[in-house]
């Protein structure tokens, strides 16, 4: 029997199945056979969606990231009374997901190193007008008196990451080195 689907639901089912594919067997190991038959559809139904496997992957890892930063980005979009309420918010979301994130197993994979420098990638490049936009704005209430916004929010986002992606340190102790580092810049 055939269920039809709309759209935008069929492809994130895809998307959805094919990065638990992945991370069970390996990219390489999975093909877009494999990811059909997990989302019990024909493979011509996945190559109406995605061309390749690797468009596939490049729709599923911008989902994955948009799910990772928006946390993040409501917060930074919020007023709050205080630089340090800001803070706190974003260290009590980091500690709270740290680690349990949908892919972070597969991302974090021995041999999986270039998919998870492109997920960082991605997620910087998202995040990084964000918080230009909030040392901006908060640069306007005087709650800061950053010169250079842009590239304050670069070295910040772009500076912080091989703290937050090493995993021989817990949340809290990852959360306390970028915080220290982030007030002061942001001083």
């Amino acid at each position: 029997m055939r269920i039809s689907k709309e759209p935008e639901v069929r492809k994130r089912e895809i998307a959805d199945n094919a990065m638990r594919l992945f991370c069970e067997k390996g990219y390489e190991a999975t093909s877009m056979k494999d990811i059909a038959r997990a989302v019990n559809v024909v493979p011509g139904l996945c190559y109406n969606y995605f061309k390749s496997k690797y468009e596939l992957y490049e729709y599923a890892i911008t989902l994955y990231a948009d799910e990772c930063i928006t946390p993040l980005i409501d917060i930074l979009q919020g007023e709050e009374e205080s630089l340090d309420a800001y803070y706190k918010k974003i260290v009590a979301v980091f500690i709270r997901n740290d680690g349990k994130e949908k892919y972070h197993d597969f991302f974090h994979k021995d041999g999986n190193q270039l998919f998870h420098k492109q997920l960082e990638i991605i997620m910087n490049d998202k995040v990084q007008p964000y918080i230009e936009n909030f040392i901006v704005r908060l640069n306007k209430k005087g709650q800061l008196k950053v010169e250079d916004p842009k590239s304050v929010s670069r070295f910040i986002v772009y500076g912080q990451s091989p703290i937050v992606n090493d995993d021989a340190l817990t949340p809290k102790e990852k959360t306390d080195k970028v915080m220290s580092i982030i007030k002061l810049l942001l001083k």
